[in-house]
């Protein structure tokens, strides 16, 4: 309730932790059910399949139309059908394309991810940013972390069956050249810190040491050098409240003007009925300095603006434009007790 007032007011620029809702972390092993359970209204929670600016151009036919789509992607799991040049990729077919599209037009010097698991979106990031250098654009690599190595679930069958015939995306050419591997928690404070150190050795930032005072722990925090450096962000591990709100309160300070942040599966909250992606990134930007991060309404695939928006297309996820970097501004530090001002360039 006091995080609540504290939002409406406006009062505050930094999350404490501790305020926020907690729920129980995922075991291994576990089963995450994608299927609206039975009784749940079709249309709660936070997340549509299209923003309502454009909802509202449709009518309750095309919405209905929509909605059942949505039931029978999630029921069958069609999301585990894609595939990747012989790579099994957990994603609906169309935001592949919105991905490709960012990636592509963005030309990143780094992306990180977060969430590897078999390796399937790393892979497919790897081979843009391939394809990029091959065509004598940026040399891009991908900085991924997860807490089990793709090789160790390569078999697992937490969320999809698993592709016996399926290229190990680990084992590829392009893996070796263009990926770099982290493993770990990813709002783990030591994993933070090999992704600073990756990006440091990548020339994409350098560690900003924050001087030690009385009551104040010593920490290093991202600061972005090289305003040429470009960097996108995809969180795709923790999806509950919680932990998503430390990988965006870690992570989201990498990305660079005018460059992504994606929150993969935003609809959760709509399934699981409770707090969870959309909620997280919802806070977060309420927290941040305004206008710093926009929710991306329209990719303008093609430059035919509006009608290829989300308007045309059905999307998993969230995708967040970083339109300015603030000075400095503050944001709590999960690790610490008290919060820092956190140099937004």
């Amino acid at each position: 309730a006091s995080l609540q007032a504290s939002l409406s007011e406006g009062a505050v620029s930094f999350v404490d932790l501790e305020q926020l809702p907690r729920s129980e972390s995922l075991s291994d092993g576990f089963k995450v059910s994608l299927v609206r359970p039975e009784g749940e209204v079709a249309n709660s929670g936070q997340k549509t399949l299209i923003p309502q600016s454009s909802l509202q151009l449709l009518s309750d036919e095309e919405r209905k139309t929509l909605e059942d789509y949505d039931a029978i992607f999630e029921k069958y799991s069609m999301f585990c059908n894609g595939r990747w040049l012989g790579v099994q990729v957990l994603q609906d077919s169309q935001d592949l394309m919105y991905l490709q599209h960012i990636v592509y037009m963005k030309k990143p010097d780094a992306i990180i991810e977060t969430g590897t698991y078999k390796g399937g979106l790393t892979y497919f990031f790897a081979t843009i940013l391939d394809w990029i250098e091959r065509e004598g654009g940026t040399a891009g690599s991908v900085v991924s972390v997860d807490r089990h190595h793709p090789d160790l679930v390569f078999a697992a069958n937490w969320f999809c069956p698993p592709c016996a015939d399926c290229v190990r995306s680990y084992e590829t050419p392009v893996w070796e050249r263009k990926v770099h591997f982290i493993q770990g928690l990813a709002d783990d404070q030591e994993t933070f810190q090999h992704v600073v150190a990756n990006l440091h050795e990548l020339d994409c930032l350098k560690p900003q040491q924050v001087p030690e005072t009385p009551g104040r722990a010593t920490c290093e925090i991202p600061f972005v050098m090289n305003t040429a450096k470009t960097i996108i962000v995809n969180l795709d591990a923790n999806h509950e409240f919680q932990g998503l709100m430390k990988e965006l309160i870690y992570y989201a300070p990498f990305v660079t003007l005018n460059s992504y942040l994606i929150v993969q599966d935003a609809k959760l909250d709509k399934i699981w009925g409770t707090a969870g992606p959309t909620a997280a990134l919802n806070a977060f930007l309420q927290l941040s300095p305004p206008g710093e991060f926009v929710v991306e309404e329209d990719l303008k695939l093609l430059g035919r603006g509006a009608w290829t928006s989300w308007f045309h297309g059905y999307s998993q996820h969230i995708y967040v434009r970083r339109a300015q970097v603030t000075e400095r501004w503050h944001l709590k530090d999960p690790r610490l007790t008290d919060f820092h001002e956190v140099p937004g360039k």
